[in-house]
């Protein structure tokens, strides 16, 4: 009884969505082997599908799909062809047709059929997302900007789409609406290339919420060192950065930490939140030894460079290593 009911409820589902019983044995099948990574078995799958029903467009969909998925672009690139001459309704049919000519190097068809896929489905956000790439590469700046946004509306932490976000802001001069942007993206995602990339873009607008630190081989983003207001105590919502500091130091066999703390026209303050820091770091890492980790403090402001121009930051903290290689 049970399992007729299951069939009944899958019927009526195919019924109301317009889908065949075949489409949604695909879909089901197609989310499984795209979920466990069997492509090869997927492709063998598909192709039985294929020849099953050569009219049945979610076969002809899915079999392009684990064939791009493996690299056989040129295979899969007739299968979505016949996918969206089957069905003319389905975004993704086209986003997907869209993507293999790219693939192939073919940038025309491939935003043609994004925006193709757009017209059926307006905020399809992958056809967004990768019709902005196109645009932004081609200097259509506002175009690249419409499309980003679509895809933030609907994908809020997009990292490619927030990312372009504000580098088309900054380019276009827009420097409030980038440096908001370029803090938004940093909120989410402060580590790798792209962050160190952002954290330079930001310093360059005079904003240092966010800068980078040479340690060694490695550069890494930290958020600002925050202390407890009207103290010298670390800020616990500063551990996080030094906990990645500590944790790429241990990894160093030999060298030091240097710590400099600037606090323009208070270095006792700037002395006694340089020992702070450094009683902090040897908390939290009991196993650097005491001598590892060096202090320096200064009683003025921080000179920072950025292009042409220069800023003088009020209170400021360093990391970097010596003697390290």
């Amino acid at each position: 009884m049970i399992h007729r009911q299951i069939n009944l409820l899958i019927f009526l589902a195919a019924v109301l969505s317009g889908c065949s019983l075949a489409d949604i044995s695909n879909s089901i099948k197609g989310s499984h082997y795209m979920a466990t990574g069997e492509y090869q078995q997927a492709e063998k799958t598909f192709r039985k599908a294929v020849r099953d029903d050569p009219d049945n467009g979610s076969a002809h969909y899915y079999l392009g799909r684990f064939l791009l998925a493996q690299g056989k672009t040129a295979e899969a690139l007739p299968n979505f062809q016949r996918s969206v001459s089957i069905d003319q309704d389905d975004a993704d049919y086209f986003f997907w047709l869209g993507v293999t000519y790219g693939e192939l190097g073919n940038s025309r068809a491939e935003r043609s059929n994004y925006e193709r896929a757009l017209r059926i489905r307006k905020r399809h956000p992958q056809a967004n997302l990768y019709l902005g790439h196109l645009q932004l590469k081609a200097g259509e700046l506002e175009q690249a900007l419409e499309s980003y946004d679509l895809v933030l509306q609907r994908i809020p932490t997009n990292p490619a789409a927030l990312y372009n976000h504000a580098l088309i802001l900054d380019i276009q001069g827009k420097s409030t609406d980038a440096e908001k942007a370029w803090l938004e993206y940093l909120k989410w995602y402060p580590a790798g290339q792209h962050a160190i990339h952002a954290a330079d873009n930001l310093n360059a607008l005079g904003n240092f919420s966010y800068e980078n630190h040479y340690l060694g081989w490695r550069t890494v983003t930290l958020a600002e060192i925050k202390f407890q207001r009207s103290k010298s105590s670390v800020s616990v919502s500063s551990y996080p950065s030094l906990r990645l500091i500590g944790t790429i130091f241990l990894n160093l066999k030999k060298g030091k930490m240097q710590i400099v703390v600037y606090e323009k026209d208070n270095k006792k303050l700037a002395h006694q939140k340089a020992i702070s820091l450094q009683n902090t770091l040897y908390d939290l890492f009991p196993e650097i030894p005491r001598n590892r980790v060096r202090i320096s403090w200064i009683g003025s402001s921080d000179t920072v460079k950025k292009g042409d121009r220069k800023y003088y930051k009020n209170q400021s903290v360093r990391f970097f290593l010596t003697d390290w290689k």
